[in-house]
């Protein structure tokens, strides 16, 4: 528990590693078509080398974490700053520090029950405090009811339509980008 970035009643935001054990669960989580519908896509199953390369490696901009429940490894979970292009594609200005979080439950048989929000909510206020951005952000597919509930639910609003804006199984996906004030303001300051 002392690598968690924060816990709370039994969940748990810790770092990834490239272990034997994270390396498993992103894998079987990577390779189930009821993940994968939602997250990357079911044309897109994940080699170990895969897993390893694109959620382990080391990335100096983005920090990636296992979301864990009650001792086991249930989810992924990840946060950059964002920057550049992406930056102005989003509407925001050059000045603004936006922080973007990217997450699944890999556990198809806990969906439902709550733990995104917890998960959403936990590093939400961590970032507040650890980096205190002007912004968080999220862009789920425009279809992905269930995870704009969730980020609805945490306190995310959509508020730009972003149309195909990801590939995914072969075609390009709508999403809508979602934000929540990263320090105390009114959301209504958001052009």
């Amino acid at each position: 528990m002392s690598d968690a970035l924060i816990a709370r009643e039994g969940l748990i935001l810790r770092p990834a590693q490239d272990s034997p054990a994270d390396l498993a669960a992103l894998h079987r989580w990577l390779n189930d078509p009821r993940v994968l519908e939602f997250y990357e896509g079911r044309d897109r199953p994940h080699s170990l080398q895969m897993v390893r390369d694109n959620f382990l490696a080391a990335d100096p901009l983005t920090t990636a974490c296992i979301i864990e429940w009650q001792g086991r490894a249930v989810g992924y979970l990840q946060f950059s700053f964002i920057e550049g292009e992406e930056l102005a594609e989003y509407g925001f200005a050059s000045g603004e520090r936006v922080m973007g979080l990217d997450l699944f439950i890999g556990e198809p048989e806990l969906w439902g029950q709550g733990l995104g929000s917890r998960a959403v909510e936990l590093i939400s206020a961590y970032l507040s405090a650890k980096y205190a951005p002007d912004w968080l952000t999220l862009d789920p597919h425009a279809g992905n009811l269930r995870a704009i509930r969730c980020y609805e639910k945490c306190g995310f609003a959509k508020v730009k339509y972003l149309p195909a804006h990801e590939l995914h199984e072969g075609r390009m996906e709508d999403s809508w980008l979602m934000v929540r004030p990263g320090r105390p303001q009114p959301l209504e300051t958001r052009k």
